[in-house]
């Protein structure tokens, strides 16, 4: 027999404790035993039988008993109880006034370092580079904030300089796949070791601090962000024969319109430098940038390997020149991981190559309608052109994003859509005419009316003609009974006339009829087949599964009606275009 189990030692009630007792256990307090649960990775849980674990209405936060037992063991614990005394000191040495001894206590304020953490955490690099989106998209986000009392400028600056070599990587390997620019932000997807990192970064807007949002919260986060993507841009760069931190090839033209603040240091001023993205880096070896995804076994033929070689290679050849209007920082992220040249005015921002009047610029981006100064030798196009060419992994034509043209739909490429699903008529259009621009609304109509009538040909041919085998047999017995009645009145002359009336009557009764043709719809038939074969099948499914099938079953009715719904929108919406055209006209 087993051991007998005690009351209280295991079951439901054990494994879950609520994060009152599991801060009395800890000994902290509650921002501390916080700040612990973030940077370790524990995160409450919810009780599958909440009634076994306690009575009370009062909602409780739980977590797993193993978590916390975990944490009585971290040597991060120690670390909180020494900052804790240490804001004691610091508060008898000002309620005393004795400033000598706050300057000597100040400087005994403990750090936290969080490397043993990040080896327990994630144990290879790959686990890393799986958990860096959310990293990336915080970093992002303080990047673009300003200082104030809740947000300090060391994190700030600390996130901007991170990005900034994040984004260098990933321009020098050409690893971007996709950009899609939606309201929220930007996002953007690399692939860097065979995992795909996706994040997003704000739009350049201006930051109205709001009250309800905790920022100590995010304070923790980004903390222990900053240092796994200082570990991982380490990681990235040195692989990869750079420098770290990173060093950038300053071209004279570069420092010839630079108006440096009064003040600024050398790192600041390198600082300015790979923050510009524009500028190439330095390798720390005489050697080619490693690029993984570049190996032939990473590719199923030598074919998709090529095709991966031109879309690295999209822009090259072509030079750039961006508007003071559009949103540079993108742009210039953008172009240089697909080979382009980018620049933009010297005097607008840091980092220009070369300026508006040369004559070996091929593009020029700009998002208004007037410029005052136009050069024959250039396309100007709108900035929704460099993303949708990416997203395709082509150049799409030109004329369809000049100025004052109104531009296709920007569509998501991280939408793939499966049988059943709506398509969009301008993702159609591409696959045929490789232009996201759909035709006039009068030659769809037409297009219509022309495939509605080549479906009805197609019925037509399907409907093969069957001769009715009741009417044949009928007929075949009325020639046959014609016959004998013709034998009957050459042997039967002594037959009175009154016989021969009747039989001549009987005659005029009978006649030989044309067979009519009977049409057979095969589509029709084979679906009423489908039907009775799909009734069948139902009634052979299980009871227990039946339930599931049926849920399977409203799922696809629900997909259904979204699709014909977005369908008779955009029937709506090529209607309005219809009539806003005539009356225009």
């Amino acid at each position: 027999m087993g051991k007998l189990r005690k009351k209280g030692e295991s079951g439901t009630k054990k494994n879950y404790i609520n994060r009152d007792k599991a801060i009395k256990k800890l000994q902290l307090s509650i921002k501390d035993f916080r700040r612990l649960c973030i940077i370790k990775g524990i995160y409450p849980v919810e009780p599958a039988k909440k009634s076994k674990i306690t009575k009370s209405s009062k909602k409780k936060t739980y977590y797993l008993s193993t978590d916390i037992r975990y944490l009585s063991n971290e040597p991060l614990i120690w670390k909180f109880w020494e900052f804790k005394s240490y804001m004691k000191r610091i508060g008898k040495c000002k309620g005393r006034g004795d400033y000598d001894l706050l300057n000597k206590v100040s400087k005994t304020k403990p750090s936290l370092k969080f490397d043993q953490v990040l080896k327990e955490r994630y144990p290879r690099f790959t686990d890393a580079l799986r958990d860096i989106d959310d990293a990336l998209c915080m970093c992002f986000l303080y990047a673009n904030l300003t200082k104030n009392e809740q947000l300090p400028g060391q994190v700030i600056k600390y996130s901007r300089r991170l990005i900034s070599e994040f984004m260098h990587y990933v321009i020098e390997t050409r690893s971007l796949r996709k950009v899609f620019v939606s309201i929220k932000g930007i996002y953007f997807q690399v692939q860097i070791m065979g995992q795909e990192i996706t994040f997003i970064t704000p739009h350049k807007f201006s930051f109205i601090q709001q009250q309800d949002i905790d920022y100590s919260v995010m304070r923790t986060f980004t903390e222990f962000y900053i240092t796994l993507l200082g570990f991982v841009n380490y990681k990235l760069l040195t692989s990869a024969n750079f420098h770290y931190p990173p060093k950038v090839n300053v071209p004279e033209i570069v420092n010839k319109h630079v108006n440096y603040s009064s003040g600024s240091s050398r790192e600041d001023k390198k600082e300015e430098h790979i923050n510009c993205l524009n500028l190439p880096l330095i390798k720390s070896v005489n050697a080619d940038v490693i690029r993984e995804e570049e190996n032939l076994d990473y590719f199923e033929d030598e074919n998709e390997y090529h095709e991966y070689v031109k879309f690295t290679r999209l822009f090259e050849g072509f030079k750039f020149f961006l508007n003071c209007e559009v949103p540079r920082d993108v742009l210039v992220f953008t172009i240089r991981c697909f080979g382009g040249q980018v620049s933009w005015d010297p005097y607008l921002s840091f980092g220009s190559t070369y300026e508006e009047d040369d004559e070996t610029i091929t593009h020029q981006i700009v998002d208004r309608d007037n410029i005052d100064k136009k050069f024959l030798n250039r396309h100007y196009i709108q900035p929704q052109w460099v993303f949708d060419c990416v997203n395709n992994k082509r150049l799409l034509p030109i004329e369809d994003y000049f100025i004052g043209v109104e531009l296709p739909p920007h569509l998501s490429p991280f939408v793939e859509e499966k049988e059943g699903d709506y398509v969009p008529a301008e993702k159609e259009a591409l696959k045929v005419t490789g232009s996201l621009k759909i035709k006039n609304d009068d030659d769809n109509a037409n297009e219509e009316s022309d495939n509605i009538e080549e479906d009805s040909s197609d019925d037509d041919d399907d409907e093969l003609p069957v001769a009715d085998s009741d009417e044949s047999e009928d007929d075949n017995e009325l020639n046959n009974n014609e016959l004998d009645m013709n034998d009957l009145n050459d042997e039967s002359d002594n037959e009175s006339i009154e016989q021969q009336r009747v039989v001549e009557s009987d005659k005029s009764k009978m006649k030989v009829q044309s067979g009519k043709v009977h049409k057979v719809n095969l589509k029709s038939k084979k679906a009423e087949q489908d039907l009775e074969e799909r009734k069948l099948s139902e009634m052979m499914i299980p009871r227990k599964n039946k339930r599931l099938y049926h849920k399977i079953k409203r799922f696809n009715q629900h997909k259904q009606k979204e699709v014909e719904n977005l369908k008779s929108k955009r029937n709506q919406l090529n209607k309005n275009k219809i009539s806003n055209k005539k009356v225009r006209t």
